[in-house]
């Protein structure tokens, strides 16, 4: 009877190869000595149930595999190869489109980007998305969501999410970006506040053509560079690819889209937007808006590309270096307007002296320590102007009174005076350990900056908020500054600290100073976090009551 069984058995076996011999073998005498059934007859239903349970087996395993997810916080705990990836994201963008897919058929899918970290304070990661599930009702510009089962895609060294059609999205908090329709053009100030498709009708007042290296260095890409006004704006632009409209053309955008280089918007199209020559006899001409657009120090962000201004020269410092084994020049100066100043550097020699008034074509705008520089490539792109618009500046008396309202709507630069009331003062004013090196303040001894511990060097500072009523700003004292408000240097400050305790010398400090009206006079840095106020000089406002009602009165219209 075994040569039976073995017959039989590699008959359930060629059906289902990954079957149990022993198990098939167990069945068989089964049958055969409890229900009295021979091999024969017996093999069809063991076959069945061999499947049935192989069947199983392999659902569950499935199952199981799609149960297993990897939940992460942020995008650089992914991998290349990471599978139904559990990660709450905010939604930047979402731009729908129809793909053709490899049979042929066309399928909408929609692409933008998101970023990890949305409850978080932390400086979160931007990545690339597809969404192959149509998922648009959950995917709104502006919301936080979980994405649920999606996977990660690399391309030439990219990482990107994909959201598939088994994905499951779910709102953790709605949207509120506007969503308009991209078929109706925008004004550039609009357009300034959005990111994604856009359409425009606006005139070319800069254009250029200009190459970009590629990231694995294997060659240029040739593309267009200039700038687009209306009478709300400008902004900058790309072309990726032929751009054959001349300066001065008024054009209408359908399918552009607006991307941010370190947070200002720039208007990018290709050879797949659809451009055509516009016509309004009451849109403004090219000199208008070239004149109506002309930036000042407080209209520049970081990242602007192609500004246009008009300064004046305060100081000049050239210095040169050896690159490639060329000497080349650099020539750093200091810079004012009416609305401020900041540093422009030109690397490329140029005679400029103190109090000439200079005219700055397609400049580039770079932060430097939170203060925008206007970064000049060729000498050629200033021009020393023969009268002034405004008048001649002193530098020694100029300072631009602004408040903090104008100020958080405004742009960094030095030379401001405002003032606002002392809400708070941190408990960290005082003496701080500073790294020798990068002069960031240690914690515990150990520098931020390169994460070891280091012998600090001692400094000065008080740091506290101010507000105005409509605003307000982080301000943060440096030691000459705080020696001169305090009217004690930091020796003796160090001493009373060293006998009196930390404690004490932050409330004498918050004593002094809660609710006191103050004077700030120096630098501004604005950024998406607020104002942060960095004083040469810190006063207390003198304030007459007498002369503080007749303001009031006189401003309300109030009659006694």
């Amino acid at each position: 009877m075994t040569d039976e069984y073995d017959t039989y058995i590699e008959q359930v076996l060629t059906e289902v190869p990954d079957a149990d011999r022993d198990a098939i073998r167990e069945e068989f005498e089964k049958y055969h000595t409890q229900f009295r059934i021979e091999p024969e007859d017996a093999v069809r239903s063991i076959m069945k149930r061999f499947q049935k349970n192989d069947s199983t087996s392999s659902i569950q395993s499935t199952m199981e595999s799609m149960v297993e997810s990897k939940k992460v916080e942020r995008f650089t705990e992914l991998g290349s190869d990471d599978r139904n990836v559990t990660i709450e994201v905010a939604v930047v963008t979402y731009t729908p489109r129809m793909q053709k897919m490899k049979s042929g058929e066309e399928r909408q899918i929609a692409f933008g980007w998101i970023e990890d970290l949305p409850f978080s304070n932390e400086n979160s990661t931007r990545w690339d998305y597809k969404d192959w599930g149509n998922h648009s009702s959950n995917l709104s510009p502006g919301s936080i969501v979980r994405l649920e089962g999606a996977s990660v895609n690399e391309w030439n060294g990219k990482r990107s999410l994909n959201i598939n059609q088994s994905s499951r999205v779910v709102v953790l908090q709605e949207g509120n970006a506007a969503n308009i329709p991209t078929s109706d053009p925008v004004d550039l100030a609009t357009a300034s506040s959005m990111e994604g498709p856009v359409s425009l009708v606006a005139r070319v007042v800069a254009s250029r053509p200009d190459q970009i290296v590629k990231k694995d260095g294997s060659g240029t890409i040739d593309i267009v560079r200039g700038r687009l006004a209306d009478s709300t704006g400008q902004m900058s632009f790309l072309c990726w690819g032929e751009f054959d409209h001349e300066v001065g053309s008024l054009l209408r955008f359908e399918g552009a889209n607006i991307r941010r280089f370190r947070d200002t918007p720039e208007v990018n199209f290709s050879d797949r937007t659809k451009i055509e020559v516009f016509r309004d006899a009451s849109f403004p001409d090219a000199d208008e808006l070239s004149s109506q657009n002309r930036a000042k120090i407080e209209d520049i962000r970081d990242g602007m590309r192609g500004v246009d201004i008009t300064v004046q020269v305060e100081s000049i410092e050239t210095r040169t270096f050896v690159r490639d084994g060329e000497e080349k020049s650099l020539t750093s100066v200091r810079v004012l307007d009416p609305s401020g100043r900041c540093k422009m550097t030109v690397w490329s020699p140029i005679d400029l002296s103190p109090g000439q008034v200079v005219s700055v074509q397609e400049a580039r705008i770079r932060a430097f320590q939170g203060t925008p520089d206007i970064t000049v490539d060729d000498a050629k792109q200033v021009t020393i102007l023969t009268e002034s618009p405004w008048g001649e500046i002193d530098p020694e008396s100029h300072v631009v009174e602004t408040s903090l309202g104008e100020l958080r709507n405004s742009g960094s630069r030095e030379g401001i005076l405002t003032e606002g009331d002392v809400l708070v003062v941190r408990d960290d004013c005082g003496i701080i350990q500073r790294c020798p090196d990068c002069r960031r303040v240690l914690r515990d001894g150990v520098c931020p900056e390169n994460d070891a511990v280091v012998e600090g060097v001692e400094d000065l500072r008080l740091r506290f908020v101010i507000d105005d009523g409509l605003a307000s700003a982080n301000v943060v004292v440096g030691r000459a500054a705080s020696e001169k408000f305090l009217e004690q240097d930091m020796v003796s400050i160090q001493t009373r600290i060293n006998n009196e305790g930390t404690a004490n010398f932050v409330k004498e400090i918050k004593d002094k100073l809660f609710g006191t009206r103050l004077t700030i006079n120096g630098r501004a840095i604005v950024d998406d976090r607020g104002i942060m106020l960095l004083p040469d000089i810190v006063s207390e406002k003198d304030d007459d009551p007498v002369s503080i009602a007749s303001e009031v009165r006189e401003t309300w219209g109030v009659v006694l």
